[in-house]
């Protein structure tokens, strides 16, 4: 008995030193994109105007336009909050999201396999690029993907002895998962196998229950209305000539291009697989409930959904890290290999992640417009197809605006007549058009605006178009805002 209460505290200790080195090392290389001047990505800066209009009172779904699940705002409004809601608060969400999907990581690897193999799976995890562009800068896929892992976590450790308490706790990961992002549904199918392994009613119907009445609780406060047309329906509008194949080729290349640290394990598993040399041997666990089996249901699942997906975008690669780096922590080779691995992709990774590690100031043209938008009157609102910069020059967007998505204007959502419309708020001052695809597609905007006061201040072409009104009213000024 000493002895086994040794090795548990040993255990104890190694996880601790562990967690707090990988917690630690994902922070740090997430500094520069949370401290970062300009918005890094256009959600980046859609996340960071909401941030700014829940601040002034407007709440999710009635107020602010959200097209991810009824989860995600608020936290964004919490992290913002504990962030004494500063310029770069709300980028805390995405951080955070970070150090939980690494820490799940680990411990899900300690649960299959070693603590080299749990490390090894963590640390791909805290230093691939797609996984730092969605926990670096805001992103909804970072926040769903670290609920999604912690679930898979638990539903890993207690595989073998499911209770009811057990089953609710799955249920509730699950629901959290999909209440932050749909598209990580996959999520379900590993849940699911242990649920049905347990071959007692109770708890799959207490796991069902759960993550149905998880997800649909957090309806209620904003209008079940309004969050299905937002979260829901307003994705179903949206259609693309994108086929899975060309799906796939946008998988594999973002894997190539971003996450060579991801490929590089993967094929050193198939590699140790082929040879007979990998690390871990197949065990004898139920089929349903092998670790292989549900890391490939998840992975698998996940598959499914990117080839069927439309429009797929980049970020949305992600989703499948965490079970391929397990799987390849799991039969990965002898440590030799990692290490010659290692050194042939780490620095092809660093310079393809250089742009998030090493974020470049605003551009002069962006300077300034920002500029523009500084020197409008104390409480002036301001709105953009590109919301970002509004969000960085301290100024506060109309809240159903702080999307001006492509796919707002391809859905009708968005028009010439309802933007001129917000455009004629008292407290709005100036509208700022950057894309020549969004709002500078629309031809008869610009007349609008100069028939409702605007005048054309900046142009720089290719769609770049700033317009002031000189009479509007603002209002309080927005604390906290640079």
């Amino acid at each position: 008995m000493a002895t086994v209460t040794r090795v548990s505290g040993r255990r104890r200790h190694e996880t601790r030193v562990d967690l707090a080195w990988l917690s630690a090392l994902t922070v740090a290389l997430r500094l520069p994109a949370l401290l970062a001047e300009r918005h890094l990505t256009f959600d980046d800066g859609v996340y960071g105007a909401s941030a700014v209009a829940m601040r002034a009172g407007g709440q999710p779904f009635r107020d602010v336009f959200s097209s991810q699940g009824p989860l995600f705002l608020p936290l964004i409004f919490l992290a913002d909050l504990l962030g004494v809601r500063t310029v770069d608060a709300p980028r805390l969400v995405a951080v955070a999201a970070g150090v939980v999907a690494v820490g799940a990581t680990y411990g899900a690897g300690r649960t299959l396999t070693d603590r080299r193999g749990a490390l090894l799976a963590a640390g791909i995890v805290a230093g691939t690029t797609t996984m730092l562009w969605i926990t670096g800068p805001i992103a909804a896929d970072g926040a769903a993907l670290a609920a999604a892992t912690v679930t898979v976590m638990l539903a890993l450790r207690w595989r073998h002895h499911v209770t009811t308490p057990r089953a609710v706790w799955l249920g509730v990961g699950v629901g959290a998962t999909i209440s932050v992002k749909a598209l990580l549904a996959p999520v379900i199918l590993p849940v699911a196998l242990v649920l049905l392994a347990a071959r007692r009613v109770p708890p799959v119907l207490a796991g069902g229950l759960a993550a149905v009445a998880f997800h649909l609780a957090l309806w209620l406060p904003w209008g079940p209305a309004n969050v299905w047309d937002q979260s829901y329906g307003y994705h179903l509008e949206v259609t693309t000539d994108r086929t899975p194949g060309r799906n796939l080729g946008k998988v594999l290349s973002t894997l190539g291009d971003r996450d060579a640290m991801v490929v590089a394990a993967v094929l050193a598993m198939i590699g140790a697989i082929a040879l007979g040399r990998r690390s871990h041997r197949p065990d004898a666990e139920a089929r349903l409930t092998s670790p292989d089996t549900m890391l490939l249901a998840w992975l698998g699942g996940t598959i499914l959904v990117l080839l069927t997906e439309s429009p797929l975008w980049r970020p949305h690669v992600a989703q499948l890290i965490p079970a391929l780096v397990l799987l390849a922590a799991r039969h990965r080779p002898p440590a030799r290999a990692l290490v010659l691995a290692a050194i042939l992709v780490v620095p092809y990774q660093v310079v393809h992640a250089w742009e998030v590690l090493h974020p470049a100031p605003y551009s002069a043209a962006d300077e300034r417009i920002r500029a523009i938008l500084r020197d409008l009157p104390d409480g002036a609102r301001a709105m953009s197809d590109d919301p970002g910069i509004v969000w960085r020059a301290g100024r506060l967007t109309p809240p159903n605006l702080v999307d001006a998505s492509i796919l707002r204007l391809q859905t009708g959502d968005l028009t010439a007549a309802s933007l001129s419309a917000a455009a004629r708020a008292d407290d709005v001052c100036a509208v700022v058009i950057l894309s020549a695809v969004r709002w500078g597609s629309l031809a008869d905007l610009p007349s609008r605006l100069a028939a409702d006061g605007y005048v054309l201040t900046l142009d720089e072409g290719a769609g770049r178009k700033v317009f002031v009104r000189s009479r509007c009213l603002p209002g309080p000024p927005l604390t906290n805002a640079t």
